[in-house]
């Protein structure tokens, strides 16, 4: 199933405002949107910069 996903960017070292950023990826039918933005960073974008957890559902930051 193709996903598109719009991502809100910002880099501190630079001064200027934040910006979207629009990316279209593939993805299984079941996939979480913390999947999609783990497939980004790892497979299309190693910029792309984000803090998760275990993935064990301790917590509930997975579960975004």
């Amino acid at each position: 199933m193709e996903a598109q996903i719009k991502v809100k960017r910002f880099n501190p070292e630079n001064e200027s405002e934040s910006f979207y950023q629009d990316y279209s990826l593939d993805v299984a039918e079941d996939s979480t949107i913390l999947d999609g933005l783990i497939k980004i960073r790892e497979e299309i974008d190693g910029t792309l910069a984000l803090r998760c957890s275990c993935r064990a559902s301790i917590c509930g930051s997975c579960s975004m």
